[in-house]
């Protein structure tokens, strides 16, 4: 598998993973523009693990538990409270920012030392079993949401919840399993960029790949299986970016920045016209 390749498959699971958690949850209904922290948050943690010791396999397992709690909690507030999921997604944002460079501080000092983990070993192709299992996460959500009764129940969540409701369900609870769910899946996506892309832990290491998960799930027009080649686009984007970056193209560093989120842009921009949100997007459960 050549350089490029396999750069671009590594830097797309991560978004991958967070995109398809975020489509679980706004298929149910509700949306986590906090994504990015959580992503940070999976990040940290599999960072402060593998600092600790522990196999890259177990750093990946305590970033999935930090997912899980950072789910639960914006399913407790967001969902079941009934609080403004923007304004909740937003604090998580600030709040796992900081917390995630305070801790980093205490454990790099005031040099600010470059403090490496142990990567995931490589599998088939040259990549880590972990991140061929990613590309498979869409289809898997698909089948599930197709030809599962819960998968049946998530959509109706998502687009009548009356409905649900009337047949002696709880809208709070499915809204609160893809709340947690949602939360895994992006904390492993953050974990991802540690444990297989770069084996260490900067200030805001995700770089706003969670807002870009974001704006995979619209331009996919929440079907699962577009996310495949919607992340892909973007991995490959990035991946050309490091190239263009080395290449001494004489543009700002800035532009190459960038790139990425101009291309995410100019694609929801072309999708615009297309429908497909949850017709209860956003709406608070019943």
């Amino acid at each position: 598998m050549t350089g490029f390749v396999e750069i671009a498959l590594l830097l797309s699971a991560p978004l991958l993973l967070a995109a398809t958690g975020e489509l679980v949850l706004e298929r149910a209904g509700s949306i986590q523009i906090g994504l990015e922290g959580t992503m940070l948050v999976g990040a940290y943690v599999a960072f402060a693990v593998g600092r600790g010791g522990s196999s890259p396999e177990a750093s990946l397992a305590a970033a999935a538990v930090a997912g899980l709690l950072a789910g639960l909690l914006f399913a407790l507030f967001a969902v079941a409270r009934r609080a403004d999921p923007i304004l909740v997604g937003t604090v998580w944002n600030l709040l796992a920012l900081g917390a995630t460079a305070f801790a980093y501080r205490l454990a790099a000092g005031e040099t600010g030392s470059v403090l490496e983990v142990r990567t995931l070993p490589r599998g088939l192709f040259g990549i880590p079993d972990a991140v061929a299992a990613s590309f498979l996460a869409p289809v898997v959500l698909h089948l599930w949401l197709a030809r599962t009764r819960a998968g049946l129940r998530l959509t109706a969540a998502g687009e009548n919840p009356e409905a649900l409701r009337s047949l002696g369900l709880s809208v709070v609870a499915v809204r609160s399993g893809a709340a947690a769910a949602s939360g895994v899946l992006g904390a492993l996506g953050g974990a991802m960029l540690i444990l297989t892309v770069s084996p260490t832990f900067v200030e805001g290491v995700t770089a706003g790949r969670g807002f870009l998960a974001l704006a995979l799930v619209v331009f996919a027009r929440w079907k699962p299986l577009a996310l495949l080649p919607a992340a892909l686009l973007l991995g490959s984007v990035t991946a050309l970016q490091y190239r263009l970056q080395a290449g001494g193209f004489g543009l700002p560093y800035a532009f190459f920045l960038a790139l990425p989120g101009l291309v995410a842009l100019a694609a929801l921009a072309l999708a615009s016209t297309r429908g497909g949100a949850p017709k209860a997007l956003g709406s608070t459960a019943p």
